[in-house]
């Protein structure tokens, strides 16, 4: 199958792309940075450096193309950016697909579209609060994105599905507040976090394993699921640093109503699969343990990282 991925050289691209390759798929990836596979050896995707913007390039993009795995989006909080640039993106790439007669359209959306938990499990149906999110304008952006794609899908024949996720993960976890948290146990400080709090976590295989499930499913078409891999609490993952650092760091749970620090994090971010299990037999490849402990070594990847950066700068201070 020919797979076109936006956005595929972010970290979730990435993981995508090698997964596909593995299976013997053909894969172009269209990225304002694709020059980052470059250096890549073994198997690489067609690559194609540009912007979602370019109309032609677009066009070009998609020739030959069956299956479109939308996942380009800046993480900007600024309308006029997400307006010009994300969205007016997101709907030159709909049309492309209209025209190019694209067999499927995945977008990968965000549970920040739900903007706080107002019942747990957060399931698809829920109330869509973007005016309290931690990035209002993201939010709303996102959920227009998710609306324009499925209104595609229902009055241009384009078979479009939505995947909703927290915070993924494959060989590598992003994320400033894990690497604050991680800074925070190299330096032996406390680690506070909201108590009885926390996120569903899903494992980019996790996220391959949907797309397969999905595309031999037409019953997905034109629906919106969640996709998690497992709920975890923040002293869950406050532990799993401790450990990875080797710290001494003390852990601290803080009750929501005292906690002080980013208000998103205080919230449980649980979300419900049952749609996904219900539609399409989705259901997470791996038990808990196993998938805290691929998390740990995501985790633990980041702190090398850290840890190599950190020595790369002194010795830069040094010479």
């Amino acid at each position: 199958m020919n797979f076109l991925i936006t956005g595929g050289a972010g970290s979730v691209g990435r993981d995508l792309t090698a997964a596909l390759l593995r299976e013997g798929h053909q894969v172009r990836i269209l990225d304002k940075n694709a020059g980052a596979f470059a250096s890549l050896s073994g198997t690489k995707p067609d690559l194609i450096e540009g912007r979602l913007e370019d109309a032609r390039l677009v066009r070009s993009a998609l020739l030959g193309v069956e299956t479109v795995i939308h996942l380009a989006w800046s993480f900007s909080d600024d309308p006029v950016e997400l307006l010009e640039s994300d969205l007016k993106g997101h709907l030159v790439l709909l049309d492309g697909c209209v025209e190019g007669k694209v067999s499927r359209l995945f977008y990968a959306s965000s549970a920040v579209v739900y903007g706080k938990p107002l019942h747990v499990p957060i399931t698809e149906d829920g109330p869509c609060l973007v005016e309290e999110a931690r990035k209002p304008f993201y939010a709303a952006a996102k959920l227009t994105a998710e609306k324009l794609a499925l209104t595609y899908s229902k009055t241009k024949g384009l078979p479009t599905t939505v995947f909703r996720f927290w915070w993924s993960y494959g060989e590598k976890i992003g994320g400033r507040h894990l690497r604050d948290m991680i800074a925070r146990a190299r330096a032996g400080n406390p680690l506070m976090v909201p108590d009885r709090a926390g996120g569903s976590f899903l494992d980019h295989d996790d996220l391959m394993h949907a797309l397969r499930l999905a595309l031999q499913n037409p019953g997905s078409i034109g629906q919106t699921f969640n996709l998690a891999t497992s709920y975890l609490e923040w002293r869950d993952i406050a532990q799993m640093i401790i450990e990875v650092v080797g710290s001494s760091s003390l852990l601290e749970a803080v009750p929501s109503d005292a906690w002080t620090g980013a208000q998103f994090l205080a919230d449980s971010w649980q979300l419900s699969t049952t749609n996904a299990e219900r539609l399409f037999g989705y259901r997470s490849l791996f038990s808990q343990e196993a998938a805290k402990q691929r998390l740990g070594k995501a985790i633990s990847r980041c702190f090398e990282e850290m840890k190599e950066t950190s020595e790369s700068l002194h010795v830069l201070v040094r010479s």
